[in-house]
């Protein structure tokens, strides 16, 4: 009898304590599988919203090249970096993504205007354009005696691993005095097992007054490009920009504040185009500075300084743009001036480009990362999605 009054309370006993460890284990199974379908919900949503934005060219299909856009234009009815002209997946427009640039002096698009035409209401989102690789490069890296400039660079992935057997092309744009402008050009050379290389250039002319290297770097058939000066340029002339087949030089201000140089008369007298294969090609080659049509003023008036249409410039994929400058401040005084610069200012180059918020809890974020092509140059495109806070 004892024995079955024990057998009957141990029994209660062992029913008590599984229910208890149901009713304790159940809801905490139940949180876990919740949040493993909640991330993967949001990673589909951001697999989405990737494919929208690298696949889909928007509407109008050109959207990002229209002349006269204005910020959050109201033209644009749906989002989409993709060329309208490419046959080819993730192929990237730089007209749309330069919309992207904050501060776009010719029009943007704000991160709540890109959110509302993507229907992200609820979400929150982080676009990066990230290089395939680092190269340093720096004015301390170059020097100049009598008429051969060499230079030297390291070459490493983005985690800072060194990248052996890098091609490296280099291109040196130069002038001297008041009428001497040339472009010199070299390679390739090699990294070796360190990632460093050096290389020399034979100028045409010694000890130039001003110059600019470019480095062109190769790896695995993956291309990017690096400038830098041998001087420090401080530009006040002009900033460039493109849309489409027309570049435009804007001011650096609107309206330009009293710590920019006098007002200066500048002629235009070349402008070359250097594409990601380092080919070079001149697009314009101006007369003498008596020419009108190829002057602009540098200081006080409209914010678009001179513009111009170059047919099939963006059919070229134009990387680099140099321009001669010669310019005469309201003293009289004439200077030769060379300006470099990146096709797309904080687009193309080694730096990364970087759009839209900030996630509050990085954990509950997703990434998605995807090859794609701008102007014939490799990147990794970089998505961020989450959920925001109601």
């Amino acid at each position: 009898m004892v024995n079955a009054v024990y057998d009957h309370v141990v029994a209660i006993v062992i029913v008590g304590l599984m229910f208890v460890g149901a009713v304790v284990v159940m809801p905490t199974m139940s949180f876990v599988n919740l949040q493993v379908i909640d991330q993967q919900q949001l990673r589909n949503t951001a697999l989405n919203v990737f494919n929208t934005i690298l696949l889909d060219t928007g509407q109008p299909i050109n959207w990002g090249s229209i002349r006269d856009f204005t910020t959050n234009d109201l033209r644009v009815k749906r989002f989409g970096l993709a060329g309208a002209e490419e046959s080819t997946l993730y192929v990237l427009d730089p007209d749309k993504v330069q919309r992207l640039v904050n501060g776009n002096p010719l029009g943007e698009m704000t991160y709540a205007r890109v959110k509302q035409l993507l229907g992200l209401q609820g979400y929150g989102f982080s676009l990066k354009i990230i290089p395939p690789f680092i190269v340093t490069f720096s004015s301390n890296d170059i020097s100049v005696v009598g008429n051969t400039l060499s230079y030297r660079a390291e070459v490493s992935y983005l985690d800072g691993r060194p990248i052996p057997n890098a091609q490296i092309y280099s291109t040196v744009v130069y002038s001297k005095g008041n009428d001497y402008f040339n472009i010199s050009q070299s390679g390739p050379s090699q990294t070796n097992a360190l990632g460093m290389c050096s290389g020399t250039v034979t100028l045409g002319v010694t000890s130039p007054d001003y110059y600019m290297v470019t480095l062109r770097v190769t790896v695995a058939d993956v291309a990017t490009l690096i400038v830098t000066s041998g001087q420090t340029f401080d530009n006040k002339i002009a900033r460039i920009n493109i849309v489409y087949d027309t570049v435009v030089l804007t001011s650096w201000k609107d309206p330009p504040d009293f710590n920019e140089p006098p007002n200066m008369n500048v002629w235009i007298l070349d402008i070359v185009a250097f594409d990601s294969e380092g080919t070079l090609w001149y697009l314009f080659e101006g007369p003498s500075s008596g020419n009108e049509g190829n002057r602009f003023n540098s200081g006080d008036g409209l914010f678009e300084r001179w513009s111009k249409i170059f047919h099939g410039l963006h059919d070229s994929d134009p990387v680099i743009m140099i321009f001669n400058f010669w310019a005469i401040d309201e003293q009289g005084h004439g200077r030769s001036q060379v300006l470099v610069t990146v096709a797309y200012p904080n687009l193309l180059g080694s730096s990364v480009f970087e759009y839209g918020g900030y996630a509050n809890v990085a954990s509950s974020a997703v990434r998605i990362q995807r090859s794609v092509q701008i102007s014939g140059m490799t990147f990794t495109a970089e998505l961020w999605l989450w959920k925001e806070s109601p």
